[in-house]
This record gives structure tokens, sequence and C-alpha cells, in this order.
């Protein structure tokens, strides 16, 4: 008789209310296990230490924060960090990339089943990545898009803002005909034929926000809501 794997789950939530329902949803699964008290302000145990998580639920802002930790960390031999999973109302195809790209391993909406949330934690602890059907559309779709370059970014903010071609060369100081280069570049990238058009693609893909580790306190854009989407999970 095989004894059943203890997965050891940390939840790093700033809404308080969303906190204790993960805690006491996950807490209430046989396989797993809280760690750090399963409260929205205790920070996880350090990943080399005995009790660690393998598992970190958070929140978006929470999520980029604690992979920027793990990667500040002093490197350690035999140590592994918690795989991070995000569950958030955040569904942009820019927030769901850069998280991905900083190094989260699921990324689930907030209103997903609870037997979903457990397979994406059940997944993350064995090296999986685990993303709902939503993300899962937004990589497929972004994998024919150009990206743009920074420049082209600042150019984009600033045409979705209003400015005209003379007013983006003095923000920026460049020339005007190399801000028309960079427009012309941004309208082909996004197949767009005007700049009402541009702005809607831009606000569409969220092209345009900031990422998340940035908002200030208190501003996050996660709230209290039912934990469905059919998932996968997806090996790296």
């Amino acid at each position: 008789m095989t004894t059943q794997e203890c997965i050891k789950v940390h939840i790093d939530y700033r809404d308080c209310l969303v906190a204790a329902g993960l805690a006491a949803t996950l807490g209430g699964q046989a396989d797993f296990q809280l760690v750090g008290g399963g409260s929205a302000t205790a920070p996880p145990p350090d990943h080399a230490a005995p009790g660690a998580p393998a598992v970190i639920v958070a929140d978006y802002e929470s999520a980029l924060a604690c992979l920027a930790r793990q990667k500040n960390a002093p490197s350690r031999t035999g140590g592994r960090c918690a795989g991070i999973l995000i569950l958030s109302d955040r569904h942009s195809e820019s927030e769901i990339r850069y998280a991905l790209a900083q190094g989260a391993r699921g990324y689930l909406a907030l209103d997903c089943a609870l037997d979903e949330l457990f397979d994406a934690v059940r997944a993350v602890r064995h090296g999986l990545r685990y993303l709902d059907a939503g993300a899962q559309q937004h990589i497929i779709d972004s994998c024919d898009r150009k990206i743009l370059t920074e420049r082209e970014t600042d150019v984009l903010r600033l045409l979705v803002e209003g400015d005209g071609n003379k007013g983006i060369a003095r923000k920026l100081n460049i020339a005007p005909d190399t801000v028309k280069s960079h427009a012309k570049s941004i309208f082909q990238k996004l197949g767009a034929a005007s700049r009402t058009e541009v702005a809607t693609l831009a606000e569409r893909r969220g092209l345009l926000k900031l990422p998340a580790a940035a908002a200030p306190s208190g501003q996050g854009h996660d709230h209290g809501h039912g934990l469905g989407h059919g998932l996968v999970a997806l090996s790296l």
C-alpha cells in the first residue's frame, strides 16, 4: 500500500476573504498541507528551510513579488523554489505572457472550478505548467504576432493618449520621421488601419498595462468570486 504524497501549499493572497476561502478549500484536501499559516500576510517559508512549500497560490501582484524574491535569492544547492500558481481575474495577453516569462508555473482564472484548482496545484507540484483555457488561447493567439519593441511601445502609448507625431517626437526626443517609422511598424504589427483601431487592439491585448508588481498597494485587480473552464497540464 502506497502512502499518498503530501503537497505543501502556501497561500499568498492580498484579498483576505479570498485567502480565507483558499485556506479552507485547499486545507480540506487530503493530499494538501498548508504551510505558513495559510495567511494572506505571512511570507512563505524559505525554499531551503524544512517545511517549505512546494506550491504557492497567489494573486497576480503577490506572485510577481514572490518570483522576484526567488530570482534575487542567493543560489543554494539542493534547494528547489516553490512553483508559483497565479489565481487572478487579470486576463490580458500581455499580463499572462509577462507572468509566465517571470517564471510562473500556472495561471488560472479566479472563477475556476474547485477541481481545476486542485488539479493545477498537483500539476505544478510535479513540474508541469498548468494554464486555463483562456490563458492557453491567449498564448496560442500570440504565437503568430510580432512583438513591439520597447521604443514602439513608448510611441504606442503616446499615440493612444492622442499625441500627434510632433508631440511624440518632442516627448521622446526623437525625430518626427522616426516617429512615423515607428507608427508604421506599429500599425503593421497590430494589423490596424487607424489610430482608433490601434487603441482598441492595444487595450484588448493589454499592451499598455504596467507590470502588476509596479501597481500601488491596494490597487490590485483581484476580487472575490466563486472558484469553470477546461484546463490542460502542459509539460516543460
